[in-house]
């Protein structure tokens, strides 16, 4: 028996990176999973039913709802990874991109929790995702940055709205984790040797790291979490290391 045996998970942004790693663990941990993203691109675990979302449509998500309830009667996790990345000074960020990460990545959570709650059942959990970059602040990053703030004041008000209905609501805050984000032309003149430098683990994190925090807060293990942040970066939010020569 899996730890998440008997349990309908859905899994958004669910072909790339941290998505797609939470989608195959879970799949492993004899979920039913149920994977979204905007478009094919990836693999799909074998037992895994695949849904195309736009994230920031609401009718999308409310068909998704319906079509979840029709098919398996309620939906226990979800997983909410999709989101896009920006890197630009905030002076030479355009009012149209501005606004283009906060409704891919705060908005969408907010439809999200908006369009399952309604069909989970006592003891379901959403998992959303902000960043390191969400508690603290980083140069270059001002619209994901305020997107990813605004993602963890979310999750506690609904951890709040929905502890009555027994629905547990917690954000993981990736640090610095190897996907094809970061591989983007967007950051390709980040010094990643030097950044590295400067995580007290010595190392990026990888997409199966973030997976194991997921499953740990979609599973009974975590039954007395809500509201709350697990930080998943190697150490880089603990404070300041001074350099010594």
């Amino acid at each position: 028996m899996g730890r998440l045996s008997g349990r309908v998970a859905l899994v958004t942004g669910g072909l790339g990176g941290i998505g797609s790693a939470t989608a195959h663990l879970f799949a492993r941990e004899d979920a039913t999973v149920v994977v979204t993203d905007l478009a094919a691109h990836g693999p799909v675990p074998p037992s895994a039913t695949y849904r195309t979302l736009d994230v920031t449509d609401d009718a999308g998500w409310q068909a998704l709802a319906e079509n979840l309830r029709a098919e398996h009667g309620r939906l226990d996790v979800l997983v909410h990874t999709a989101g896009i990345a920006m890197s630009r000074p905030l002076l030479d960020t355009s009012p149209e991109e501005f606004r283009r990460v906060q409704e891919t990545n705060t908005t969408a959570t907010f439809l999200a929790i908006r369009a399952v709650a309604p069909i989970m059942p006592p003891g379901g959990s959403i998992v959303t995702l902000s960043s390191v970059n969400g508690v603290l602040g980083a140069t270059g990053l001002a619209a994901y940055g305020a997107s990813k703030f605004a993602v963890r004041g979310l999750t506690k008000v609904a951890a709040l709205e929905l502890a009555e209905a027994g629905i547990r609501v917690n954000t993981i805050c990736p640090g610095s984790i190897a996907t094809e984000i970061t591989a983007s032309s967007d950051f390709a003149d980040t010094d990643w040797a030097a950044y590295t430098r400067t995580i007290p683990l010595g190392r990026r994190g990888t997409p199966a790291e973030v997976a194991d925090v997921a499953l740990y807060l979609a599973s009974d293990a975590s039954a007395y979490v809500t509201g709350t942040e697990i930080v998943v970066d190697g150490g880089v939010s603990a404070g300041r290391r001074f350099p010594r020569r």
